[in-house]
């Protein structure tokens, strides 16, 4: 986590500074500061430890059973977390191969490529609409994602459209580790915690629309990648309730300055979080919450100081329209609710580990917030607002886990035994489920089109192009994303410029654009197949021309 935090707030900073961003220079700078960040936790981890009663208990059993237990139950835990990072990535890579491309839909992925594609042709910030009208909005976008993509697509030698699934993919497989992390610091010691815990990312299957379907069907990229730094910070406030350990709140600073430069609406709960849960732990003395408080807060407030000069446009977004998945039964599923809201009273009755209970609550507050705003702005939909369920499927997972161990601990004192074999097999019905049902929609971007787009872009006026596509958001991808048309033009006002139906009627007539990508070439109907010039193929994708090509005003357009 702190490798990909440390290159976005590193380049990030240089980027807000109207210098030029150079990707291996900061691959390094990365590199450096994400090994003194582990470094000093890894020490400070082990002092730490050390002066653990619990752990002086197991130094002087490491040669008998005690000692053994606990070395072998934590190795259970690492191999637990790296094996659900690595599968789960290796399974998001499978529903998107061979190519890798993206492979959700919607207007949002054109919207990000063109942030995307900006930063990697100039690597420095653009200042406005007005002198850069290829953006448009998207200048006042926090670019944090953004930012660490076109660095993976530098890094890898290739681009940030294909580094932009696998980037998004692995971001999600690890905040499945950190799900699985925080559920293990919640469960009672005397569970099976391992494959409970397995459990937690296992019910994140169940409300899959929003696991999965933010980007395989809605491509909120941004908000995707801002959700892993925004469980992170959940860990490290869990963490710090349990342990007071203030190598946690660094961390808890240092996903927070990620989370605000990928996405700030996530950057809310933790913060109220963090507020809730020093006001209600255990007496300790004000300056050393003070100190612990500033460390938490500080940075992420500085980083957001110098996002929001110069951008207050940004403020706005919290009034933005749009479609957003609504919360419902059928969405999110009556084991997970049922279970989720056991675990949440279950939590809630403790005196203590209650930080997930108080980012649930932050969640709320914050939903209610938005939608207030959303409403007196004369917003269509409370878009942000309902947005927030994304993220609390995390850590109504985790309570759901925790009910799942009150459920096998009832079972015990009613003489039922737990079988290591059962958590097995539950294992490996969901993973069957979860390979045989996998959310497939069809892709906005492909390889032929792809193709097309970029011999279309070398070698006839962008401004002069239509599109026969059966998709439209493929056409409007086409349009801003790959051949670069700026965006206040009459084409991106009328609205028949991206609809397939009306596509295709302007080219059975004479009259229009000179050139056409069509994404299958030979589904075109036959006045449309028999009237143009195939200048160029990729497949069942081509590039046409019209026999009797009319002159294009490429200014006007």
């Amino acid at each position: 986590m702190s490798l990909p935090a440390a290159a976005i707030v590193s380049a990030y900073l240089v980027y807000r500074s109207g210098y030029t961003v150079l990707p291996f220079v900061i691959l390094l700078l990365a590199i450096v500061v994400a090994a003194m960040v582990f470094r000093w936790l890894w020490h400070a981890s082990g002092a730490r430890l050390r002066a653990s009663r619990y752990n002086n208990l197991v130094a002087s059993h490491d040669n008998g059973p005690v000692g053994r237990a606990f070395q072998a139950s934590h190795r259970q835990e690492l191999i637990a977390f790296a094996a659900i990072v690595g599968a789960i990535f290796v399974w998001l890579l499978w529903l998107a191969w061979p190519t890798v491309l993206w492979v959700g839909g919607g207007p949002d992925i054109t919207h990000h490529l063109v942030l995307i594609d900006y930063i990697e042709r100039h690597w420095q910030l653009s200042r406005d609409v007005v002198s850069d009208p290829y953006l448009g909005d998207m200048v006042y976008y926090t670019p944090g994602s953004h930012l660490l993509i076109a660095l993976a697509g530098a890094w890898t030698r290739t681009d940030g459209l294909h580094a932009l699934y696998p980037v998004v993919a692995f971001t999600v497989a690890l905040k499945a580790g950190f799900v699985f992390l925080i559920a293990l610091r919640l469960l009672p010691a005397g569970s099976p915690r391992t494959p409970i815990a397995v459990g937690a990312v296992l019910l994140l299957l169940l409300p899959r629309a929003y696991f999965l379907g933010s980007f395989t069907e809605h491509s909120f990229i941004a908000q995707v990648v801002a959700e892993l730094f925004a469980v992170v910070m959940l860990w490290a406030l869990v963490v710090w309730e349990h342990d007071h350990w203030i190598g946690a709140l660094v961390l808890f600073a240092f996903a927070g300055m990620a989370t605000f430069l990928a996405w700030p609406i996530w950057i809310g709960p933790p913060l109220i979080a963090l507020a809730a849960v020093m006001l209600w732990r255990r007496p300790q003395p004000l300056p050393e919450l003070v100190r612990h408080f500033v460390i938490g807060v500080v940075p992420i407030a500085f980083v957001a100081a110098v996002h929001i000069v110069g951008r207050v446009q940004w403020l706005g977004y919290a009034a933005t329209s749009g479609y957003v998945l609504r919360p419902s039964v059928a969405a999110i599923g009556w084991t997970f609710l049922l279970l989720s809201a056991a675990g949440v009273a279950l939590i809630a009755a403790r005196t203590i580990d209650r930080a997930l209970v108080a980012c649930l609550a932050a969640i709320a507050v914050q939903a209610f917030a938005l939608f207030v705003v959303a409403k007196r702005r004369g917003a269509d939909t409370p878009y942000i607002a309902l947005k927030t369920m994304y993220l609390a499927i995390y850590p109504l997972a985790v309570c759901g886990a925790v009910a799942i161990a009150a459920l096998i601990q009832a079972g015990r004192q009613l003489g039922f035994r737990w079988r290591p074999a059962s958590a097995g097999l539950l294992i490996a019905v969901f993973s069957v489920f979860a390979a045989t049902h996998p959310p497939r929609a069809a892709p906005v971007i492909t390889k032929p089109i792809l193709r097309a787009g970029i011999w279309t872009r070398e070698h006839a006026p962008a401004a002069c192009v239509d599109y026969l596509v059966s998709n439209g958001y493929t056409a409007y991808w086409l349009h801003l994303a790959v051949l670069r048309n700026p965006r206040p033009t009459a084409r991106m006002e009328d609205p028949d410029t991206f609809d397939p139906q009306k596509a295709l009627i302007r080219w059975i007539y004479p009259s229009g654009l000179p050139y056409a990508i069509a994404d299958d070439f030979d589904r075109l109907p036959r006045d449309i197949r028999t009237s143009v010039d195939v200048v160029a193929r990729f497949g069942r994708a081509a590039v046409v021309k019209r026999r009797a090509a009319p002159s294009c005003d490429t200014g006007s357009r």
